[in-house]
């Protein structure tokens, strides 16, 4: 098979994003698999392992940056498709469970009550392994990946009807609400481009369209679909790639600027002024991003909060970086949302998402 992306280029990539992973003792185990990396062509099991291996760590490591690296149809896909033996298959798996058993909390600040987006990405991978042991016939590979999959179901569904029993406050049942239609989305899309010849209707039937209303089979639940309501609701465009944040590459600098999840910003924006890993014009530059963010998607409440962050810690406020920013935006920050938000304690804010989530529910 074509590898699709040198495996130098893929750990530059990398690199380019997460270089912090190469700074933290944390990441001892993880580092070797990309200093290791050699451009090799995928012809033998060994050497499509080996890159399939680079490939999911890679995933691992930056799904959750600024800038996360491109291989999302390569490990949902491609590769299995070039595995045509079930001993393959089942050294492939051992591959997705080692990176999938690796804590995301090391590369992540989207983690709530142990659920995160990464588990929508293993969801999706092994649903791509699930369909190639179809095809191959793999009978016990198959049945193993389902037990997979059905047991991260049950615990995302456990999980997220718990915050809801124990009245969890909206921070932590919107996150894990966006979280869940996310990762729910990852495993349907995956099942649904199986390729027609996987002749498995009831497994297609059961791991698609959750979270939606036509949901049909073993995981059509209340709490999945509750939560496709409430992210198409609420957060669905609060938690988009950030593409304007792409710009200021110092937010690459540290494991401690990545971005939680959206639209709780304030303690992001207000950690920026005490980060070593920036100086004012990194700053300044910052909030041009995500004034641009803003005049891209005006409903997106989380790039406000950040500038209101941003607003309370620094001396002088947002005024302070005005002559570093560009003619466009500088005009921006004394009108319109992003003045009504520099005026909200971060404390109404935060009770108005209450209120309105109280509402959603008791509907």
């Amino acid at each position: 098979m074509k590898p699709g992306i040198l495996n130098s280029v893929l750990v530059t990539q990398v690199r380019n994003t997460a270089a912090w992973l190469w700074e933290s003792p944390e990441a001892a185990a993880l580092v070797p698999i990309f200093d290791d990396a050699v451009d090799e062509p995928l012809e033998t099991p060994l050497a499509l392992l080996r890159a399939f291996r680079l490939r999911l760590t890679a995933h691992y490591a930056t799904v959750a940056t600024f800038v996360p690296t491109d291989v999302d149809a390569h490990i949902r896909h491609h590769m299995w498709m070039a595995i045509d033996d079930p001993e393959a298959l089942v050294a492939a798996r051992a591959l997705v469970d080692e990176v999938a058993a690796r804590d995301p909390r090391l590369v992540s600040e989207r983690v709530t009550d142990g659920v995160s987006g990464h588990d929508g990405e293993w969801l999706a991978v092994r649903a791509g392994a699930l369909g190639r042991a179809l095809a191959l016939g793999a009978d016990d590979e198959a049945r193993g990946l389902c037990e997979q999959i059905d047991v991260e179901l049950e615990r995302e569904d456990r999980l997220f009807q718990a915050a809801l029993d124990r009245n969890a406050p909206a921070r932590a049942v919107l996150a894990l609400a966006t979280t869940l239609a996310h990762n729910l989305g990852d495993l349907s899309r995956v099942v649904e481009a199986w390729p027609r010849a996987v002749e498995a209707p009831a497994i297609r039937v059961r791991y698609s369209r959750l979270g939606h209303a036509d949901a049909f089979g073993t995981y059509a639940r209340r709490s999945f679909l509750l939560a496709g309501a409430l992210n198409k609701e609420s957060m669905a465009h609060e938690n988009h790639r950030f593409l304007a944040l792409r710009k200021p590459r110092a937010l690459r600098r540290s494991r401690d600027l990545l971005l939680p999840v959206g639209p709780w910003f304030d303690a992001w924006g207000e950690a920026l002024l005490g980060s070593a890993h920036l100086d004012d014009a990194d700053r300044a530059e910052v909030v041009a991003a995500l004034i641009e963010l803003h005049l891209a998607s005006p409903r997106q409440q989380g790039c406000l909060r950040a500038l209101a962050g941003i607003h309370r810690t620094t001396r002088g406020g947002l005024g302070f970086y005005a002559e570093a920013l560009p003619a466009r935006v500088r005009k921006e920050i004394v009108r319109g949302q992003i003045r009504e938000a520099l005026d909200l304690p971060e404390q109404h804010f935060e009770a108005r998402i209450e209120k309105r989530l109280r509402a959603a529910l008791a509907r």
